[in-house]
């Protein structure tokens, strides 16, 4: 894919990191002086579908792809693309450390699959590399998100009220106060929808509350 093309792809969003198109030449397989693996770009796909079944496979050429564009950024912008992947993941720590908080164990295992990874110093892109050496870190973290993403939403809310309203009693009576507010608030907009929509619906007789017989 023409750099030009990457670049256009991401003009609305300066942080944006998508996975671009396959390229014609897909015999490209170097980033910088390394030499993408084939059994090392297996793997990484085998754990992305491990993260996220529903998530795209990658290939070497398309891993050069974006190494490049990376390269062609500025430097500024290139980190915080990195920087803004790999905060989600200190978040997900957080998650994962938070007694309040409870997770079922097949999330709790790919959470940490996918803060193991992120701690191999040699895996798919050696890290010591330059720039590019945590972009498969942050790929990853880009394609398996949506896997992690109502989670640490529903997270980050408890965390906002738990500081604000300081709930009193257990982690699990924390987290019981939160889902009930919520559930009020929920309620509570239904309702004024429903106060809403009632003028238009105004001139519909209303049905009969009992039957006389």
């Amino acid at each position: 894919m023409p750099k030009e093309a990457v670049m256009q792809s991401t003009f609305h969003d300066p942080l944006a990191l998508r996975l671009p198109p396959e390229s014609t030449d897909s015999r490209r397989r170097h980033v910088g002086d390394l030499a993408l693996e084939d059994s090392a770009v297996a793997r990484f796909n085998a754990l992305l579908a491990q993260l996220d079944p529903n998530a795209p496979r990658v290939s070497a050429d398309q891993l050069v792809t974006l190494a490049r564009w990376l390269q062609d950024q500025p430097r500024e912008r290139a980190v915080a693309v990195l920087a803004e992947r790999l905060r989600r993941v200190e978040h997900l720590r957080r998650m994962l450390n938070d007694s309040d908080w409870e997770l079922d164990a097949e999330l709790r295992e790919r959470s940490r699959m996918l803060i193991s990874y992120l701690q191999e110093v040699n895996d798919l892109i050696p890290d010591d590399l330059p720039l590019v050496g945590q972009l498969d870190d942050a790929l990853l973290v880009e394609l398996a998100w949506p896997a992690f993403r109502d989670q640490t939403l529903d997270y980050g809310d408890f965390c906002a009220f738990r500081r604000d309203e300081q709930p009193r009693g257990s982690g699990a009576e924390r987290r019981q106060a939160w889902e009930n507010t919520r559930l009020a608030e929920l309620a509570l907009l239904q309702q004024r929808r429903d106060v809403r929509a009632r003028p238009y619906a105004a001139s519909q007789p209303l049905p009969p509350l009992f039957r006389v017989s």
